[in-house]
């Protein structure tokens, strides 16, 4: 307790005088927003384009919004460095969002900007090398699918929540056929426009500079609506307590995916939300943990994750591996009555200080190293939210109201619309 002691002691003093501070730009032209994060201590420039729009925001060929990535990043490359494989691939798309970092020194700064602006530009590669572009996409999805089983059950247990395949609920294996120059360009159209996009400067820069650069290659867009997040309107049905049982040989052991679903009434300030978010996950995610793993070994093997969506949406996935002596059937039924019991469980204020200490060393821990706080600063403004960094968030989870902790420990354990898939491994044929 000493160690725990010292680190909630630590929350009050003031945080590092070389705390990363995120600028916004005046000036953003036709872009979403701007910022520049200037960063004395490190010898490079980070340029990142984020791209408000990923796998979610997919028309009815799911996969397309990585396709589209592919083609943006190699464009760059072939415009600029007149190769389309210069170098390794230097974006990713994820579930609401398409990222494209550039690196180099200062004195690079605008081979960095031109390589980050081509990105807007409708990709222009030959059709021979687009075509051969699908089948690399194809084998690298096949292959995180083959090292990764537990993706398409737990796809079935959210399209099972939603009622759909596109949108939350993807299909990128069974549309991988589907896939089209055309599918991904139409969607670079509609995606990749100015006032969809967020550029985040950060490393060996001041705000003048950043501003200059961004005006003299971003100074021509013009601002227009932002594209929608139409996907943010699929919920599920309120009545919904969905189980579905399937055989598989895809799978070595029995298996549970199982997906929750709570919708906050649209937050005020979702970024102190996100703050608050970090805590009670820790909280929640330990309860049931040791529910079903420790006390109890119902499971042995367990992992879960949440989202919370820009409009409080709350989205709770678990994945279950019974014990041998346990069946899918009383495994499911543990994990929903440790969900039931969180709804009457005490959490004391020693829970929450402790799982505060945790999430504000963590968090500032993030601050020391370069990787990880590049990913920091894309990763809330991924969601169209202001690029934070880790020691400003550290400040802000010490700094998240209990009432908040507990409002939102009372969602995940609601009494709230889920899906579950409960899986019979099989032997193969």
């Amino acid at each position: 307790m000493k160690f725990i002691t010292a680190l909630i002691t630590a929350l009050i003093l003031p945080f590092s005088a070389t705390a990363q501070t995120v600028i916004p730009l005046e000036q953003t032209y036709g872009l979403y927003n701007a910022y520049v994060i200037p960063l004395r201590d490190r010898s490079r420039i980070d340029v990142q384009l984020v791209v408000l729009s990923g796998s979610y925001d997919e028309g009815e060929i799911s996969g397309v919004a990585h396709y589209t990535e592919h083609l943006a990043a190699l464009y760059s490359d072939t415009k600029v460095l007149q190769q389309p494989r210069q170098r390794d691939l230097n974006a990713f798309t994820s579930k609401v969002s398409t990222v494209y970092a550039n690196t180099g020194s200062p004195n690079e700064i605008d081979r960095i900007m031109k390589l980050t602006r081509a990105v807007l530009d409708t990709p222009a590669l030959s059709d021979a090398f687009q075509q051969s572009e699908i089948d690399i996409v194809k084998r690298e999805v096949l292959y995180k699918e083959r090292n990764a089983p537990g993706r398409w059950l737990r796809r079935l247990s959210v399209q099972k929540l939603y009622d759909s395949k596109t949108g939350r609920a993807d299909e990128p294996v069974a549309d991988l056929d589907k896939i089209t120059v055309q599918a991904a360009l139409d969607f670079h159209t509609k995606n990749y426009q100015p006032s969809n996009v967020m550029i985040i400067i950060s490393g060996d820069i001041d705000q003048k500079t950043a501003q200059a650069k961004l005006t003299q290659y971003f100074g021509d867009t013009v601002k227009t609506a932002r594209v929608p997040d139409t996907w943010l309107d699929d919920h599920p049905d309120p009545d919904l307590r969905s189980v579905t049982r399937i055989s598989s040989p895809r799978l070595l052991e029995n298996s549970i995916a199982y997906t929750k679903f709570f919708e906050f009434s649209e937050p005020q300030d979702i970024l102190a939300m996100q703050a608050s978010f970090f805590i009670a996950s820790d909280i929640y995610n330990a309860y049931i943990y040791n529910a079903l793993y420790l006390d109890s070994f119902v499971a042995q093997g367990f992992s879960q994750s949440s989202y919370i969506a820009i409009d409080g949406d709350l989205e709770y996935t678990a994945f279950v591996t019974p014990s041998p002596d346990v069946s899918l059937d009383d495994a499911l039924a543990a994990l929903n009555t440790a969900i039931a019991e969180m709804r009457t469980k005490v959490i004391t204020a020693q829970e929450i200080e402790t799982a505060r200490a945790k999430n504000v060393a963590y968090t500032k821990s993030l601050a020391q190293n370069p990787r990880a706080y590049l990913d920091f600063f894309q990763n809330l403004g991924s969601d169209g939210l202001p690029p934070t960094s880790p020691t400003q968030f550290a400040q802000m989870v010490a700094d998240a109201s209990d009432d908040e902790v507990l409002r939102i420990i009372a969602a995940f354990a609601s009494d709230s619309p889920y899906a579950a898939v409960l899986a019979t491994a099989t032997e193969p044929n």
